[in-house]
Parts: C-alpha cells; sequence; structure tokens
C-alpha cells in the first residue's frame, strides 16, 4: 500500500474511532436546542465567512460572533433531499437510501433520526418545514412531537417566506409552548427556504445590492434555473451580477428575520441558556464550471456550507474551526452536548470535541455523493447529472469519480481558495488511484443501490 493510500486508510479508521468514542462525550444537562436549515445558503456568500457584502448582520453577531464557525464544511449531497436525510440520520445518502427517485420517502422508518432519539430521551420535539423536501409524508416527522409542514406545498414561484415560517413558529411558541409548561426540554427546528430560487426578495431587498440594473433579467425569467440551464437563457456578465445581487438579497431578507425569531426566543429567556446551531443543506453555482443552482455536480461552490454552534458558557464566543467537518455530523453533536448515547451505525463524527478547543492528530476525509437521472420525464431532470457522481477530500486534494468511468477529477485546493482549479488527474495517476480506492471503499457498502450498469 502506497503513503497515499495508507493515510487515507488510517483516517478512515481515525473517522470510525472518533464515530465511536467521542461522540459520546459531553454535557448532560438537557437544555433547549434550535436546530435551523436553511436552503441554498453558500458559506462564502455569509459575511463572517468573509464575503465582502453585509448580508448577515445578525447571524454574524448573535451566532457566529457569540459562538463558534467551522470555516471548511461540507454537505454530503448536492440537493435539499438526500442531504437533509443525512443530517437527520447522521449517515450518508446512499447509506439511507435517499436519490431522486425516492419522493415516497426519504427517511425510511426503520432509521433512528435525530428528533426521535432527542423524543426519547425526553425532548419535547417541534419542527417548522417550508419545502416539499422535507414534508412529514416524506419521513422528515419521525420523532416529532409537533411537525408543521402546511408551507412545504407552496410551489417555488410562491415559496414559503421566512416571515411566514417565523409567524408559524412565533405563534406555536406563545401558545402551545407557553401553555405546555415547560416540564421537558425543547427541541426546536426551523427550516428556512429563503434563499432558495426564485431569487425574488421582497423590497427593499429587491435592489438592495444591485439598484442600477437595467437589463431585462427578471426573477421570472431565471425561475428555478431551468432556462440558463438549458441554454434559453443566456446571462452577459452584467445580468448575472444582478442575479447574484437578488440571491445576496434573499440572503440579508432571511438574516433580518433570523434576527427577529432570536429576538423572541431571547424574550421568552430561551436563548440565554439554548444551544444554537445553523448550517444549509448545499451551496448554490452561479455558471461556475458550467454549472448552475444544484444538483447536478461536486464542485466545491455547491458543496461548501455555513457551520455555526453557540452554547452560552459551553463554547467559547468567536471562534473559527478549520478542521474539516460535515454537515451530517450536527446530529451526533446534538445528542452528544443531551448526553444521548448514538446508535452504531452513523457515519458522522460529533463536533463536541473541537467545540471544546481539542486538536485532533490527524483529519479524516469528507465525501459528498449525487445519484444520477437518465429519465427525461422526471421532473428534475434538467438538473440533475447523467451518471452517478462521487467525492472525497483529503488533505487539500479533491478527487471527484463519475461511477460510469467516464475519467476522475483530481484537484489540489489552494489554501487561500477552496475552489477547484486545475484537473491533474492525469498528471497525478498514482494519487488519483489511491483516492479513487479509498473512495470506492467508503461508498462501497451501498453499491447496490446504483442499477447494475452504473457500479463501479
Amino acid at each position: 500500500m502506497g503513503i497515499l493510500a495508507a493515510a487515507i486508510a488510517a483516517a478512515l479508521s481515525l473517522l470510525i474511532a472518533v464515530t465511536a468514542a467521542l461522540s459520546a462525550a459531553g454535557p448532560t444537562t438537557q437544555s433547549a436546542i434550535l436546530f435551523v436549515i436553511v436552503d441554498a445558503l453558500r458559506s462564502d456568500h455569509v459575511s463572517s465567512y468573509g464575503y465582502a457584502r453585509d448580508t448577515t448582520p445578525h447571524l454574524d453577531s448573535l451566532v457566529a460572533g457569540a459562538g463558534a464557525r467551522f470555516t471548511n464544511a461540507t454537505t454530503t449531497a448536492p440537493w435539499t433531499c438526500p442531504a437533509n436525510a443525512a443530517m437527520f440520520t447522521g449517515r450518508s445518502p446512499g447509506r439511507v437510501g435517499t436519490d431522486w427517485h425516492t419522493y415516497a420517502t426519504s427517511i425510511p422508518a426503520h432509521e433512528d433520526t435525530l428528533a426521535e432519539l432527542l423524543q426519547d430521551a425526553g425532548y419535547y420535539t417541534a419542527g417548522f418545514a417550508s419545502t416539499y423536501c422535507i414534508k412529514g409524508s416524506l419521513g422528515f416527522s419521525q420523532g416529532f412531537d409537533h411537525f408543521d409542514d402546511t408551507l412545504a406545498l407552496r410551489p417555488v414561484d410562491n415559496k414559503a417566506r421566512a416571515e411566514e415560517v417565523n409567524a408559524r413558529v412565533i405563534d406555536w411558541l406563545d401558545t402551545a409552548w407557553a401553555a405546555q409548561g415547560g416540564d421537558q426540554p425543547l427541541f426546536l427546528f426551523v427550516y428556512y427556504f429563503d434563499p432558495h430560487t426564485w431569487y425574488d426578495p421582497l423590497p427593499p431587498y429587491d435592489d438592495w445590492y444591485d439598484a442600477t440594473y437595467t437589463g431585462t433579467v427578471t426573477p421570472e425569467q431565471f425561475g428555478v434555473g431551468e432556462s440558463v440551464v438549458s441554454g434559453d437563457l443566456v446571462l452577459s456578465p452584467r445580468d448575472l451580477e444582478h442575479v447574484i445581487a437578488l440571491y445576496d438579497g434573499e440572503i440579508r431578507y432571511w438574516d433580518e428575520q433570523f434576527g427577529l425569531l432570536l429576538d423572541h426566543l431571547e424574550g421568552m429567556g430561551l436563548l440565554e441558556n439554548m444551544l444554537v446551531v445553523l448550517t444549509s443543506d448545499h451551496g448554490e453555482m452561479f455558471g461556475e464550471h458550467g454549472h448552475w443552482v444544484h444538483g447536478s455536480a461536486l464542485y466545491e461552490e455547491v458543496l461548501r456550507v455555513p457551520l455555526l454552534v453557540r452554547y452560552p458558557g459551553i463554547v467559547a464566543a468567536g471562534g473559527a474551526i478549520s478542521v474539516p467537518v460535515q454537515n451530517m455530523d450536527l446530529m451526533p453533536t446534538l445528542l452528544a452536548y443531551a448526553g444521548i448515547p448514538l446508535p452504531g451505525n452513523l457515519q458522522a463524527a460529533s463536533l463536541l470535541p473541537l467545540l471544546a478547543g481539542e486538536t485532533p492528530t490527524s483529519t479524516r476525509p469528507v465525501f459528498s455523493e449525487v445519484a444520477a437521472l437518465t429519465d427525461p420525464s422526471h421532473p428534475l431532470y434538467w438538473t440533475a447529472p447523467r451518471t452517478p457522481l462521487r467525492s472525497m477530500r483529503a488533505d487539500g486534494w479533491k478527487l471527484i469519480h463519475p461511477l460510469d468511468g467516464s475519467g476522475d477529477e483530481l484537484f489540489l485546493l489552494a489554501e487561500q481558495s477552496p475552489y477547484e482549479g486545475e484537473n491533474v488527474a492525469e498528471e497525478e495517476p498514482l494519487r488519483a488511484g489511491q483516492m479513487q480506492q479509498a473512495l470506492l471503499e467508503w461508498f462501497f457498502p451501498y453499491r447496490i443501490f446504483l442499477p447494475a450498469t452504473e457500479r463501479p
């Protein structure tokens, strides 16, 4: 075995050991928990992650500034259903069995979910969904005492706005939860659909970052991105600037509403001792590598997500953690903080040691995946790849492996920029081969989910 392969194998073994040993450690006090997922929030468009625009002042001051920020967080999948299934189960989408064809059940009933384990430990669990992909009938309501997905059936051209989500959450807090008496610790899950397409922020955020645009591209024209993917809509550089400004306006609008929710929780006396975690299911692409929106690729623009943790008196304020992690790691992290034993089948690892200031002796690889769609009649055919894709990132190297054998892509990611540049797979065949072997070993247990013609 080569040096690189041995190092990768050791890192994989470390992942298993970390999951088994470190995940169970942590405080046993059952504080209230707020788990927030913001759909399609790309990390490099968050101010505290270095973005030039002040898109997230409330997130920055109330969470990033008061807690810890993971600067190297990756999602498991580039679209909503599988990424969220992984976050709820601590297991990768393929292991859970979530892909483009699992609209009937994204999380099977036999899976142990975060909400179920918290509920079993005595938490009152309440969830508020705002997109079809995480509605209750897909398995996301498992373990929730109260699950409101009435906003999840809205079409994207009339998407549920953050203020509508807030209204549902705040009304429930002021009525049902207030009447409940506080005999149980609260687990509150809130899912915001902004800034997902359409990029059509409400005034004044519609021209917050681009009040001088005189072109013809409108949110209606861009829609969910299908028009630009097909080539029917071709954006000039100035049009693209405007589209990105609309996306940023969506983020700024969401941030304002998020701040209002935190203000309300503070007014109820909940925020002071509440564990707050926030992440996104995936990022977004604006023509990089020839791809748009999300779902079709495994490049860093769509995989890098914000991940922030705030826990007064437990998590040090203002910290930035650069160790590679995945957003599904939040599942065992929340359980660890609550002192709840973990299932033995997790692929995610608790972030509690990192949040406690421990420095790992080595880092683990991060993996992502997306299934293929080859049926043109499928409603999401336009945004899905035609062959299954798998990716692995380790020690600054990134491998993207198409399972049809059409050719690996290998990149050395520079420290100053996390994004892919030149494909050096031909110049580094040994490294590419060793990483491919490690990647297939990671994904091997569930290659049965692929059609026979697509298995490696």
